[in-house]
C-alpha cells in the first residue's frame, strides 16, 4: 500500500513555528507604521525560516530550483559589485545596501514556508497587511487633510511622495472590491460586506485624491479587462449565476457611490489629466528634444539617457547603487540632479543595476509567484485569487512610470504577495483542501 506524505503544517506546531509567526505577523502589519520595530521582526522572522529550512523533510521542496535561482542572483551581485565600486567609488558605501534590498525580494520564499499552501493562512497574511496600511493611514491623515483632497489639492498624507501613497490606496480599493464582490456573490453577513465596502470606498476616494495619473490608468487598464473577461465568462455560461435578489439593493447602492463620487471629483481628475497635455502632444509628434522637463518630460528625457546606458552593459549592469552617480553624469540641469537620484521605470532600474541577467532572475522569480497565484485562483478561490492578479497587473503598470521596487512600499509588496503566491507554487494545489475552500 502507497503511503500517504503528511501534509506539511502551517500551524503553531513547534516553538520556532509559533516565534516565526509572530514574527511574520509583525513584519507585514507594522512596516508603514514603524519600520524599526518591522526590521527587527524581519530579522527574527529570517532566523525562524532558516532553522525550518534545515528542518524540512520534503527534499523536492528543500532543493526547489528557487533556492539555485537565489545563489546564481547572489552570484550576478557580487561580481558587479566589484566592477560597480571600481566605477563609481563615491558611492560605494550604499551598493551593499542597495544590493541587499534587491536580495531581500527573494525573502517571499521564507514567506511561502510559513503558509505551506494554507489559504486560511494566506487570507490572515493579507488581511494583517492591508490593516497595517489601514492603521496607517488613521495614523497620519486627519480631516483636513482629506477634505483639502477633496477640494482638488493633491495630498500623499506625510508618506514618500504621492506616488506611493496612491499605490497604497490602490491596493485597498482592489482587494477591498475584490472582497466585496465575494461578500455579494456569496451571500456573507452584513459586518463582513460592510467592512469589505469601506475597505472599497477608503481606496477609491484615496486613489482620487493623491492624484497620481499611473495608478489612474492602471486601475482603467484592470477595470476594463476585468468587464471583458467576466463578460465573456457569462456568454460562456451555460447556467448563469445572477445576484440574490436581496443583494440586488446594496449592488445598486454601491454603483450609485462610486458614481456619485466620481461626479463629484470630475474637476480633479480633469485638471490632473490636462496638466501635461501639450507635452503629451509633443511626444506623440516624435520631437523628443522639444519636450520640456516637466513631471512627464523628465521621465522622458530620463529614459532615453538610461536605456542608452543600458546599451553600453547590458548583460550585468551597473551596480544597484549606481543610478544616482549615472544620473550625475546626464546632461541634466544641476536641479533634477539634486532631486531625483531614479530613473522612474523599475524595469530600466533593473536594467540599469543588473542588466539582462538580472532582470531575467527576478522575472524568473516572478513567473513562479504567478503560476502559484493562478493555482489558488484554479483552486476555487475565484475572488482572492483574482484580486491578487489584479494586484500584480496593478503593480507591473504603475512601475512603468515610478520605480515602486527600489522602495520598501514596493519591497514589501513582492515579498508579502509573492509570499503568497509562492507559497502555492512550493507546496502545490494538492494542498488546498475542501474544508479550506470558501
Amino acid at each position: 500500500m502507497e503511503r500517504v506524505r503528511e501534509r506539511p503544517q502551517c500551524g503553531w506546531k513547534t516553538k520556532n513555528n509559533a516565534v516565526g509567526w509572530i514574527a511574520l505577523s509583525i513584519y507585514a502589519f507594522s512596516w508603514l507604521i514603524n519600520f524599526d520595530v518591522s526590521r527587527a521582526a524581519e530579522s527574527v522572522f529570517l532566523l525562524c525560516f532558516v532553522i525550518a529550512w534545515f528542518r524540512e523533510p520534503d527534499p523536492t521542496v528543500k532543493w526547489n530550483k528557487v533556492f539555485l535561482l537565489l545563489i546564481a542572483f547572489v552570484a550576478l551581485q557580487v561580481g558587479v559589485h566589484f566592477f560597480a565600486i571600481e566605477r563609481f567609488p563615491d558611492v560605494a558605501d550604499g551598493q551593499i545596501k542597495a544590493a541587499r534590498h534587491m536580495t531581500k525580494l527573494f525573502l517571499c520564499i521564507a514567506v511561502a514556508w510559513w503558509l505551506r499552501g494554507s489559504i486560511n493562512a494566506a487570507k490572515y497574511l493579507l488581511f494583517i497587511f492591508l490593516a497595517g496600511i489601514v492603521t496607517s493611514l488613521v495614523i497620519n491623515s486627519n480631516t483636513e487633510t482629506w477634505m483639502a483632497g477633496l477640494s482638488g489639492v493633491r495630498v500623499d498624507f506625510g508618506y514618500t511622495n504621492a506616488q506611493h501613497t496612491a499605490f497604497y490606496l490602490g491596493l485597498l480599493l482592489i482587494m477591498g472590491g475584490g472582497w466585496f464582490v465575494s461578500c455579494l456573490r456569496c451571500g456573507a453577513n452584513k459586518p463582513e460586506w460592510g467592512l469589505a465596502l469601506v475597505l472599497t470606498l477608503l481606496g477609491l476616494v484615496g486613489v482620487v485624491v493623491t492624484q497620481t495619473r499611473a495608478v489612474w490608468l492602471a486601475l482603467t487598464v484592470i477595470l476594463l479587462s476585468l468587464i471583458v473577461i467576466n463578460l465573456f465568462r457569462f456568454v460562456k455560461q451555460r447556467k448563469r449565476r445572477w445576484l440574490r435578489p436581496k443583494l440586488v439593493f446594496p449592488a445598486v447602492a454601491l454603483v450609485g457611490v462610486f458614481t456619485l463620487i466620481m461626479i463629484t471629483m470630475v474637476p480633479v481628475i480633469e485638471k490632473r489629466l490636462l496638466d501635461e497635455q501639450d507635452v503629451i502632444e509633443t511626444i506623440g509628434q516624435g520631437n523628443l528634444d522639444d519636450i520640456p522637463l516637466s513631471s512627464i518630460g523628465i521621465r522622458i528625457h530620463t529614459w532615453v539617457y538610461g536605456w542608452g546606458k543600458v546599451k553600453e552593459r547590458p548583460l550585468t549592469g551597473w551596480g544597484p547603487k549606481s543610478r544616482n552617480s549615472l544620473i550625475d553624469e546626464g546632461p541634466f540641469p544641476e536641479w533634477i540632479k539634486e532631486m531625483f537620484g531614479h530613473f522612474h521605470n523599475v524595469y530600466l532600474e533593473i536594467l540599469l543595476a543588473y542588466g539582462v541577467l538580472g532582470l531575467a532572475a527576478l522575472t524568473a522569480l516572478t513567473v513562479m509567484v504567478l503560476r502559484g497565484t493562478i493555482i489558488l485562483l484554479g483552486g476555487g478561490h475565484q475572488y482572492l485569487g483574482m484580486g491578487m492578479l489584479a494586484s500584480w497587473a496593478f503593480f507591473f503598470i504603475i512601475n512603468l512610470f515610478e520605480s515602486y521596487l527600489i522602495f520598501s512600499s514596493g519591497m514589501y509588496f513582492f515579498i508579502i504577495f509573492g509570499g503568497i503566491g509562492m507559497s502555492f507554487y512550493l507546496f502545490g494545489e494538492k494542498r488546498l483542501t475542501n474544508t479550506e475552500a470558501q
